[in-house]
């Protein structure tokens, strides 16, 4: 490959919810949530209410960052309707972190697989938290 790839950032995409996802990212990772911006520019053909809505945000804690916006509701398809759906793989350095964290964010959510130890000697766990957003916690047997 001739191109050195530097990056890849996770984007999530909310629908009408991306604020209060990455405040609780935030409080969960101990990170940081920047709103850059919304969508008030008035130049901008969006619903009623929305223009408070996030248009571009930034959430870092430690060396990793996510972005993320809120999309407008005529788009549905862009956030978690079975279009290309994906899920974020967060590894831990202990069993206890994961087993911490992975709780706080199945609050409200689906567990699909509990954090656990599994056949294959790690410890690992999935499931789609109440923002729509899937997570897999891993960590080294």
């Amino acid at each position: 490959m001739d191109d050195q790839i530097n990056r890849l950032t996770a984007y999530l995409n909310s629908m009408g919810n991306c604020e209060e996802a990455l405040n609780r990212y935030a409080e969960i990772f101990g990170g940081k949530n920047t709103v850059a911006n919304r969508y008030d520019n008035t130049a901008m053909n969006v619903p009623k209410g929305f223009h408070d809505r996030v248009l571009h945000a930034t959430l870092q804690f430690g060396w990793i960052a996510a972005m993320a916006s809120d999309i407008i509701p005529k788009n549905p398809k862009k956030a978690g309707s079975g279009t290309g759906d994906a899920a974020l793989s967060l590894d831990v350095s202990d069993a206890e972190a994961g087993r911490r964290i992975f709780g706080r964010l199945a609050e409200g959510g689906k567990v699909g697989v509990k954090f656990e130890k599994q056949f294959w000697g790690a410890w690992h766990g999935n499931l789609r938290d109440r923002f729509g957003i899937r997570w897999m916690i891993n960590c080294a047997g």
